[in-house]
């Protein structure tokens, strides 16, 4: 199946005093990985389904492995692809790069399905499933 991607430019507010993106900044493109697909998948997107349904998708682990720098106004391209879906978490593999093809990051994202008010662990909908299934 087709990994989900998008494209977009460097940020100004992105960048740190050395001019390269500050490496959190590249670890947050896994979320907005993730709130983009949902918001191409679903009507009113994650923002929606958190808000109506109170159920969120927290990050519950992390890898990065760093491979190359981005700059202010550079061109960057995330995909992401469903390596593992289980009962109530996803893990996601998400590779970042340059415009020009060069990757700049290589990273695994995993979320939990939770039940917003406590917060409590939860399965995850079908909803959901079917729409990570599809970048499988």
């Amino acid at each position: 199946m087709p990994a989900f991607v998008f494209r977009r430019p460097v940020r100004f507010e992105e960048v740190d005093a050395a001019g390269l993106v500050y490496f959190p900044k590249v670890m947050a493109l896994a979320h907005e990985a993730l709130e983009r697909l949902l918001a191409d998948a679903m009507p009113g997107g994650y923002a929606s389904f958190v808000v109506t349904k109170r159920v969120g998708l927290p990050c519950v682990h992390f890898e990065a492995d760093f491979k190359g720098s981005l700059r202010f106004g550079d061109d960057v391209e995330v995909s992401m692809r469903t390596a593992k879906t289980g009962t109530s978490s996803v893990t996601f593999e998400v590779e970042v790069r340059r415009g020009d093809g060069r990757s700049a990051a290589t990273l695994t994202y995993v979320v939990a399905c939770a039940e917003l008010e406590g917060p409590k662990k939860m399965a995850l909908p079908d909803e959901l499933r079917e729409i990570f299934a599809r970048f499988a």
